[in-house]
């Protein structure tokens, strides 16, 4: 064979070789992507961290996959879900929680994951609670990238009746929902039912389960409080584990219906909460803290990774590295071969990064130069935050502790306030690496370091203040409708949109 033909030869074998890689990638199944978000779930209410807890299906999935030692978020519910779905900080996205009759909502302009991943052909459903804003019809779930939503759009109701203030807050798609009157979980999993039955499995799948429980008021039917003994604690604390159990159930369930349908081994579902237990409610046992401080017991979320896309070396184990929850954005993007960028006029960009490696084990460490867990938050406290850099966690501001100042073990729980310790004013700095529990402030003995804090800290002063928080820098500056309740009762008495901006 001449040299001309050997060259030929190469290049015709070359291009079948192309071809058949672009086939492939082209045929390649992308991974569905499950993320479960309970609400209010404190660091130790799961039974493999408290055998009081009987949650089956969250043991299994955390033991055979893996647990996420250090998974921030916000404080409370609605910015950790901003979060979540915008992939930014919660200073560049929202920090306020938002009541029903707020006339404000997560920035229209940042492009929510959902759309991201209707970019690449994915079938995106959520089942539970929005709390991203609803005044505006542009603000409901499937005006931001979800082909279908059932649950409510606010940020609390009554499990059993689904009233919210003044109406009832149940929602499905475009209207209300008139399934009120039904334990709200029972019905999310038959909502989880029909989106399995109707997915075509030739289509990648991203499911939003923002679950209810275990969110005040504290509600559960028999069936699930009478798995607790009446006097093994009090009745608040009893019926808080009835709705873990509950959760647990719900999740356990859809995890079901994936391997009923052949989905299970290319899907990955992350299960977190979206801040820590409420004081005298959960237990965030070892952590300093509950929901609504910067303590770990508010920030440090209970979460962990399964799926059958998780590698079988993750198995069964841990991870330390820092992930917040902002950065399931990016990583679900790339997951799903699409571009994270949202850059734009009037935004912040992307602040959550790839942790597909921590994931994986391929490196651990966060890329993050820093963690800004909030930002100058509410008027009333003008310099209340906290900050992560490496080892080191700036808190600012008076927090509060709640009942989680007593420390308790995870089966000795308090059905009372207790006293509280120090707090920062204005500053506490901790090594939360070697120091986890919060427990000796080096602010005095370290002052180097917290002069390194406080100028990282203060140099998001910089950005402009009103971005920050869409310029509403207090839950008492977002306007109210005063007539939003007589709107309802005149339009069939549940909470739907009723401004058009």
């Amino acid at each position: 064979m001449s040299c001309d033909a050997n060259i030929m030869a190469g290049l015709l074998v070359s291009l079948l070789v192309c071809v058949l890689c672009s086939c492939f990638v082209a045929t390649a199944k992308l991974p569905n992507i499950v993320f479960v978000l309970v609400d209010d779930w404190g660091f130790a209410d799961v039974g493999f961290r408290n055998p009081a807890i009987s949650s089956p299906n969250f043991d299994h999935l955390a033991k055979t996959g893996l647990v996420l030692n250090r998974h921030y978020v916000f404080k409370y519910c609605s910015p950790s879900r901003a979060s979540f779905l915008t992939g930014r900080w919660p200073h560049h996205a929202h920090q306020w929680n938002l009541p029903q009759s707020d006339m404000a909502g997560t920035n229209l302009n940042m492009t929510m994951i959902p759309a991201k991943l209707k970019a690449a052909k994915y079938s995106t459903h959520m089942v539970g609670k929005w709390h991203q804003g609803f005044f505006d019809p542009r603000y409901l779930p499937i005006n931001r990238g979800f082909d279908t939503s059932s649950g409510f759009l606010g940020g609390g109701e009554d499990h059993m009746t689904q009233e919210a203030e003044c109406a009832i807050d149940y929602w499905k798609n475009d209207a209300p929902d008139p399934r009120n009157g039904t334990y709200d979980a029972y019905n999310y999993g038959d909502d989880l039912t029909d989106i399995m039955n109707n997915h075509n499995v030739n289509d990648p799948l991203f499911i939003y389960l923002p679950l209810h429980n275990v969110h005040a008021p504290l509600q559960a039917p028999d069936e699930w409080l009478n798995i607790y003994s009446v006097n093994s604690t009090c009745e608040n604390r009893r019926t808080y584990q009835a709705m873990v159990s509950v959760a647990d159930n719900v999740t356990g369930y859809l995890v079901q219906l994936l391997k009923k349908k052949g989905m299970w081994d290319n899907t990955i579902i992350i299960i977190s909460a979206d801040n820590g237990g409420a004081a005298c409610g959960g237990s965030n046992y070892p952590l300093k803290g509950c929901k609504g401080s910067f303590f770990e017991g508010g920030v440090r979320a209970l979460a962990f990774v399964n799926g059958g896309l998780l590698p079988e070396s993750r198995r069964g184990e841990s991870t330390d590295g820092f992930i917040h929850i902002a950065d399931w954005y990016t990583t679900f993007c790339k997951l799903a071969g699409v571009d994270p960028d949202d850059s734009g006029t009037g935004k912040f960009p992307v602040d959550g990064l790839d942790v597909w490696p921590i994931i994986t084990g391929e490196n651990e460490k966060t890329q993050h130069e820093e963690i800004v867990l909030g930002y100058n938050f509410d008027n009333v406290y003008p310099s209340q935050g906290a900050i992560i850099v490496n080892n080191y966690k700036l808190v600012v501001g008076l927090q509060g502790h709640g009942c989680d100042s007593l420390m308790w073990s995870a089966l000795d729980y308090p059905c009372s306030y207790g006293p509280e310790g120090p707090d920062c004013d204005p500053y506490c700095l901790y090594d939360i690496v070697n120091d986890p529990t919060e427990k000796k402030d080096l602010s005095k003995e370290n002052p180097d370091m917290l002069k390194k804090l406080v100028e990282r800290y203060n140099s998001y002063s910089k950005e402009p203040r009103d971005m920050q928080d869409q310029g509403y820098h207090s839950e008492d500056d977002i306007p109210k409708d005063p007539n939003a309740c007589k709107y309802m009762a005149d339009n069939g008495g549940y909470w739907r949109p009723w401004k058009n901006i």
